[in-house]
């Protein structure tokens, strides 16, 4: 997660014992491995100058990756030509005048406590890197430098209200974002902690799934454990370790050490504490065990965290990715978009079939976790100060291809806001009959991370800085939301 050579230089002009720093090390590094206990630290002690108080304190990313399509959720469009219009009506909300996809039945009985965008727009080239990287970092795919993402940025000016866990953090993470997180001209340090180790996905919802870097090494004998603490508290009682620098260090490390044996964290990441109601309601598949714990972490106060999602193929009882008849389920529909069945497509004979397993199988989990977490952060009071986002990628084709699918869309898609102040029952932006073009307010990624920094009463007016001195602005010419504040 971190390399030792940049905390050294970050930690060099902080008055602190280097024969403490270096035990330290030692005790949370033979724990859980280099990189956590730094991340911690540097965190904690993040600018907070810079920081005005703002609606929202912390920050809840929902990236459903592939590209779901506009019309089948959002933005339905009952008038578009009968040939490509979505088979799925269009139905009533519990706001009056606002519709969304007869696929959402439970998401639009939350339409009170959401803004949806309809007129937001992606990356000029629509592929999924392009776009997942322009929203998760708020800079064009092709800038002439690597910008750090939103949610790197956001630790390293504000830390976080959780010091015992890292304040960015990728729920479980997989696959795209896993491609296009960095952390620009920022130290490693403000990388994302991810929960899950595998690129393509793991899952949740098998009762034996950890968070295998909180695991004790194995060559660590509990009485070597102890060993090493008592060691540190040793040290911490000598004079050395009295100044206020290394007293302030001390604190975050013991955080860092306290993270494997803390009740408290260790009940954020563990969803057998909750309810069987509250499970259920969520849902036990996958999907729903990343959206509760996304909310469990929030709830712990982690200042950012992103929610990524791809189910695993045993949802389907299919093969997975690559292998004979596998499926991969995002939401990359180029085939069989509302089919339930083999396609013939190229994708689906290349062994990659999210192509036959439609957005109307798929939407279901989406539909029950997604307004399950705005129901349930609304109801624990989590949504006074905490921004949701529901992001996806990009849009999908307003006309249906010859394999009865749709293709990358760019220049139209719907994304939804809620909490910390944004206006509920509210819709911004309109597209076309067909869905396929921007007609009132065009926003774009940029305006999007603009508006999660001024959320977080980041003055994006003061630039951030690069190790060089050198001033940068946060986004790629973004201007907020108005609409939401």
């Amino acid at each position: 997660m971190t390399n030792l050579l940049e905390v050294s230089q970050e930690l060099r002009h902080r008055n602190y014992d280097p024969g403490r720093r270096s035990m330290l090390r030692s005790v949370s590094a033979g724990m859980m491995g280099a990189g956590l206990a730094e991340i911690l630290t540097l965190e904690a002690i993040a600018k907070s100058e810079a920081r005005q108080p703002g609606r929202a304190k912390r920050v809840l990313v929902v990236y459903e990756e592939g590209g779901i399509s506009q019309m089948d959720t959002w933005d339905p469009k009952p008038e578009a030509p009968y040939d490509h219009r979505t088979p799925y009506k269009s139905i009533a909300t519990n706001v009056p005048g606002i519709n969304f996809s007869s696929l959402m039945p439970m998401t639009a009985q939350q339409a009170d406590k959401l803004s949806v965008i309809r007129s937001m727009t992606s990356a000029r080239v629509a592929g999924h890197k392009e776009g997942c990287q322009e929203f998760f970092k708020g800079y064009r795919f092709d800038s002439s430098f690597d910008f750090p993402d939103i949610g790197s940025v956001v630790t390293d000016q504000i830390g976080t209200d959780c010091p015992q866990l890292p304040g960015y953090i990728f729920c479980p993470g997989i696959n795209m974002p896993n491609h296009v997180t960095s952390t620009g001209f920022l130290p490693a340090s403000r990388a994302p902690w991810k929960l899950g180790t595998k690129n393509l996905g793991e899952n949740l919802s098998d009762p034996n799934w950890e968070v295998k870097s909180l695991q004790l090494n194995p060559k660590l004998s509990s009485e070597r454990f102890n060993h090493r603490r008592e060691l540190l508290a040793q040290l911490d009682r000598s004079a050395v370790a009295k100044t206020e620098s290394a007293e302030t260090l001390q604190a975050y490390y013991e955080n860092a050490v306290d993270l494997l044996t803390s009740p408290q964290v260790q009940a954020s990441l563990n969803l057998s504490t909750e309810s069987d109601k509250t499970r259920d309601r969520y849902g036990r598949d996958h999907r729903g065990c990343c959206y509760l714990l996304g909310r469990k972490l929030i709830e712990a106060g982690v200042r950012f965290v992103s929610v990524t999602v791809i189910q695993p193929p045993e949802h389907v009882n299919r093969p997975g990715y690559g292998q004979p008849k596998g499926v991969f389920l995002n939401w990359d529909h180029h085939e069989g978009i509302y089919r339930n069945g083999p396609c013939g497509g190229p994708q689906g004979t290349g062994n990659q079939e999210r192509f036959g397993l439609p957005h109307p199988v798929m939407m279901p989990s989406l539909d029950r976790s997604f307004s399950a977490l705005i129901e349930d952060m609304h109801a624990r009071g989590l949504l006074e100060e905490t921004l949701v986002c529901f992001i996806t990628e990009m849009g999908r084709t307003p006309r249906v291809n010859k394999w009865g699918g749709r293709d990358h869309w760019g220049r139209a898609m719907s994304v939804a806001l809620a909490g910390a102040g944004v206006p509920g029952g509210q819709l911004i932006g309109a597209t076309n009959k067909e869905g396929g073009d921007v007609t009132d307010q065009l926003y774009t990624p940029y305006d999007y991370a603009e508006t999660i920094y001024r959320k977080l009463g980041i003055n994006t007016a003061a630039r951030i800085r690069r190790p060089d001195g050198l001033p940068i602005e946060f986004t790629d010419g973004g201007h907020p939301i108005a609409e939401v504040f």
